[in-house]
């Protein structure tokens, strides 16, 4: 690659194979003060008398020496017979541009990444090089549907535009909940010819925390037919509501028209009977894609997990895949995953205590191995009835007769008992619950009431 020189323009005399570089135009430097040594070839150009010109790479051979090697001339591109008048410059032509390919990534940032709502900094960096040496300038732009975001049309996620230092990209959330959402950022490397980039979905959540203002909202949802419920799952987009029970141990379906509202509500008259592996049923809950499902009581001290043809849909019976024995079987009252399936929190009432799962397949409790994690909820409650994280694994909530407990997860764990603690906060609940659900977008909790059938909503 030719070397590139910036403002260089100064007198030129000699022949090709024998150039001589003369004194700098005025507000010019000559390829010596700009940084040319012996045997750098760098890329001129050359202007004479009535519009003759010379295009071509120059090696320099001293400090105002050089040979030329002619590309283009107005003189059928052979070398010019220089005036007293020629001066040369330094350039750049088509020719370093012909096969010059677009910056690679050495690292790239996370695929995946949350905005603080606090006003704190998210970094993402990546590191590009230019195969051809032509230095490398980072950008960005966004886009979210047919939306296309630039600093002067912000996504509503951020809170200013990004700033970009070298490939590290600082990004501040917005701390309106009404902004939470998804886009897409593009951290683009140029080298002024050709770009690439890599693309990390950001997301702006604000999870759902106990604040002491929230209340028990007026709409609720009575489970019909299923007596004595022990918990209560929500699929990811509100339009299907299961209960189980261990008054006739099974687990019904229903559906909600319009999604996440409990006034909406009918009986889809479809359940699971659990009797084959469990008569005492006290947990249900479904993976991600509502092929799988689970189910754990007490009768087996088990968790039984089954799959499904068709997702969330109890009339394409599920099918025994697997049952894994608890580490310390004592009761399982409760269960959880994390949001992708790789952890399984498991709530045994027998002795008061939550303990972790590791899945080496999400979802697949054949690959659960215990984490050597528990944490002990008696401090707070004993026969504690459900289990529940917040979506980024901040806050881990436990129930037990009409109150619900909040817990911190460290900051670097989330997800994690490990160094888990009482927040000393709490919320009263309708009844005698059961169950625990957080609506996707963080706004409302639900709980189920075993005295009156009943799903109740706070928020």
């Amino acid at each position: 690659m030719v070397k590139l020189l910036d403002r260089v323009k100064q007198a030129v005399s000699g022949t090709a194979s024998s150039t001589n570089l003369g004194a700098a135009a005025e507000g010019f430097r000559t390829f010596n003060t700009a940084g040319a040594a012996t045997n750098d070839v760098c890329r001129y150009a050359i202007e004479d008398d009535n519009g003759a010109f010379e295009i071509g790479t120059i090696k320099i051979t001293g400090s105002a020496t050089g040979t030329r090697t002619v590309e283009l001339s107005s003189n059928s591109n052979n070398a010019l017979t220089l005036t007293g008048n020629a001066v040369i410059f330094a350039t750049l032509s088509a020719a370093d541009f012909a096969g010059n390919t677009a910056p690679i990534w050495l690292t790239t940032p996370a695929t995946d990444a949350y905005l603080s709502t606090d006003g704190s900094a998210v970094t993402l960096t990546g590191q590009a090089i230019d195969d051809s040496g032509y230095p490398v300038v980072y950008s960005w732009d966004g886009y979210s549907g047919t939306s296309i975001y630039s600093e002067s049309s912000l996504p509503p996620q951020l809170a200013s535009a990004p700033t970009i230092t070298g490939g590290t990209a600082s990004l501040i959330g917005s701390s309106s909940s009404s902004n939470a959402g998804s886009f897409n950022f593009r951290l683009i490397a140029s080298d002024g010819i050709n770009s690439a980039a890599t693309t990390t979905l950001l997301t702006l959540e604000f999870p759902f925390v106990i604040t002491g203002s929230q209340s028990q909202l007026t709409d609720s949802l009575r489970m019909v037919g299923q007596g004595n419920p022990r918990d209560l799952y929500i699929n990811p987009n509100g339009t299907k509501v299961f209960a189980i029970g261990d008054n006739n141990d099974r687990l019904l379906q229903f559906s909600l028209s319009t999604p996440f509202d409990l006034t909406t509500g009918t009986d889809d008259n479809v359940y699971f009977d659990s009797t084959t592996k469990e008569t005492g049923p006290r947990a249900a809950k479904f993976s991600n894609d509502g092929l799988t499902l689970f189910i754990a009581g007490h009768s087996s001290d088990k968790v039984h997990q089954y799959s499904l043809s068709s997702a969330f849909d109890l009339t394409s019976t599920p099918t025994f895949v697997y049952s894994l024995t608890p580490t310390a079987s004592n009761n399982p009252e409760g269960m959880c995953f994390n949001k992708d399936g790789s952890r399984f929190f498991l709530l045994q009432a027998g002795n008061d205590t939550v303990y972790q799962y590791n899945l080496s397949t999400p979802f697949d409790l054949s690959t659960a191995v215990y984490s050597n994690l528990s944490f002990y909820t008696g401090s707070q409650t004993t026969n504690p009835t459900a289990i529940v994280f917040n979506n980024n694994g901040s806050k881990m909530f436990v129930s037990t007769t009409n109150r619900v407990y909040q817990y911190s997860t460290l900051v670097a764990s989330p997800w994690s008992l490990s160094g888990l603690s009482y927040d000393s906060v709490s919320l009263v609940v309708q009844g005698y619950n059961v169950g625990l659900v957080i609506k996707p977008d963080q706004s409302i909790l639900y709980t189920m009431d075993l005295i009156s059938d009943r799903v109740y909503q706070y928020g």
